[in-house]
């Protein structure tokens, strides 16, 4: 696959093709040409309404603490101001799992950013909230407790890993109900334009098997899926 990647130009576009389509044949392109570890744990779904999120990924990555003074407020301000348009926030805990690490006044302070959406190895809490604002966030549980003196946000916009996926600032996200896919930066655009063909060929299929053309048939006009 040649290198093309989504730029702060372009995103908006991108992303609406890719809402377009499903999580499943994003996997499976990237199955098919050796990127097996891009599909998020199965634990990673959305806890809002809003249950669909593209753009470009920008990482944060904290850490459990055990201090009940501590507080990274101003870490957390600096970072929230720093988000670009576009983008989705994607946060690797350190297996953190006694709190929640996102909520209603981090999704209204990134929205307002242009920020598209969350994806948390972690805790959200303020659902409702954030249900009203019809934006979307992906976790891994729903949790009432504050972050403050149980987990530390450490620093932005670095390499992170979330289950046995790594994911780079830059790289691709995209999520639906299904869970979330993350797509390498240097083949976004292939990426999409593969499943793009996928969409079409098996709408073609799904079309004619309602109309009674055994799966034999259907599966050899169409191709492999």
């Amino acid at each position: 696959m040649a290198s093309n990647q989504v730029t702060q130009e372009n995103v908006a576009e991108v992303a609406a093709r890719f809402l377009k389509l499903y999580t499943g044949a994003i996997s499976d392109i990237l199955d098919k040409n050796g990127y097996r570890n891009q599909a998020l744990p199965y634990y990673i779904t959305p806890f809002t309404k809003a249950n669909r999120v593209a753009g470009i990924a920008f990482t944060g990555q904290g850490y459990p603490c055990a201090d009940p003074s501590h507080d990274d407020t101003p870490t957390r301000l600096k970072i929230l101001d720093s988000i670009t348009p576009g983008t989705v926030s994607v946060w690797a805990t350190g297996g953190s799992t006694d709190c929640a690490h996102w909520g209603e006044i981090m999704s209204t302070a990134v929205y307002q950013r242009g920020c598209t959406g969350a994806v948390v190895d972690g805790g959200v809490r303020d659902v409702d909230f954030i249900n009203a604002m019809n934006y979307p966030v992906f976790a891994k549980f729903k949790c009432s407790a504050s972050s403050v003196g149980r987990w530390d946000i450490m620093d932005c916009q670095v390499v992170i890993r979330i289950g046995n996926t790594v994911i780079r600032p830059g790289d691709f996200v995209f999520g639906d109900i299904d869970g979330v896919v993350i797509v390498p930066q240097e083949i976004t655009l292939d990426v999409l334009t593969a499943a793009e063909d996928i969409f079409e060929r098996e709408s073609g299929m799904r079309a004619e098997l309602r109309r009674g053309v055994s799966v034999t048939e259907a599966y050899a006009k169409y191709g492999s899926l």
